[in-house]
């Protein structure tokens, strides 16, 4: 699933692309990806000017002139993409927008249909509520925020899954960046002592950045705006690593269960609680 840098790489890419371009003719395949009634959907966003593209978690924002936005999600396996609108369409591609006065559309293919997209205006269903259940971005929290929702009785992992507490996380980041805080995914949150907590919140900082600038990690889905692949793949240290040695001390990477998702750790350099 695509977490955060992958999310942040797609919408700095599109954001040159798309910003002031005007949407056009709106071509929906599957209705089922649209949270609410799609029938609106080509009203509702044709003539459209687009005033910003950002990210919330892992969701990518359209801003639309006048009070629209435009959100989706990509799931496991989607895809949102520029294209030559003269392009073959590829397999899975349930939403094509036109950009007006150009040859381009913005294409969201999504396989496995795990991904959505919502329309939202200031009287639909949900607004408001779509983004707003979402925790704190990870970049933003302070030290003080970090270690009050480090203070519920929770594992670890299980808490900084949660995108209610902190949003944009995943499994991938989440186990570099306990790994880079020496940091077991099992412990319970609250008895991390201050010297973790400070350890683990400049991790994930620091592994976010990092993958950021080497435009997210692809294993199979996921690709940039442009189709090519995210190069952090080889900068993992212990994220589907299981049977190779620890890139710090030499011990064998293990593979275990936590929070219901497959996990990697260095047994060595993650001590158990």
């Amino acid at each position: 699933m695509p977490e955060l840098p992958e999310v942040e790489t797609i919408v700095r890419e599109l954001a040159g692309e798309l910003t002031g371009c005007t949407l056009g003719q709106v071509r929906l395949r599957r209705r089922d990806i649209v949270h609410g009634d799609p029938r609106p959907l080509g009203r509702l966003l044709t003539g459209k000017r687009v005033e910003r593209v950002r990210r919330r978690a892992k969701r990518i924002i359209l801003e639309l002139e006048p009070a629209t936005q435009l959100v989706f999600h990509l799931g496991m396996s989607g895809r949102l993409e520029l294209w030559d609108a003269a392009a073959p369409i590829a397999k899975h591609t349930h939403l094509r927008i036109a950009l007006r006065d150009t040859k381009l559309e913005l294409r969201f293919c999504d396989p496995r249909r795990f991904g959505g997209v919502w329309c939202l205006t200031e009287g639909s269903k949900h607004h408001g509520r779509t983004l707003s259940e979402l925790g704190p971005e990870p970049l933003e929290l302070t030290l003080r925020r970090f270690a009050e929702l480090l203070s519920r009785p929770r594992q670890i992992k299980a808490l900084l899954l949660d995108q209610r507490a902190i949003a944009g996380l995943g499994n991938i980041y989440c186990d570099e960046s306990l790994y880079a805080a020496n940091v077991h995914p099992l412990i319970e949150a609250g008895r991390l002592d201050d010297d973790q907590v400070r350890r683990l919140l400049r991790a994930i900082k620091t592994t976010l950045r990092k993958a950021i600038r080497y435009k997210g990690t692809t294993f199979r889905a996921y690709r940039r705006s442009d189709g090519t692949p995210g190069a952090f793949l080889r900068h993992l240290r212990v994220y589907q690593r299981a049977g190779e040695p620890c890139r710090r001390c030499g011990t064998i990477i293990e593979r275990l269960s936590a929070a219901g998702r497959s996990t990697f750790i260095c047994p060595t350099c993650q001590p158990p609680p």
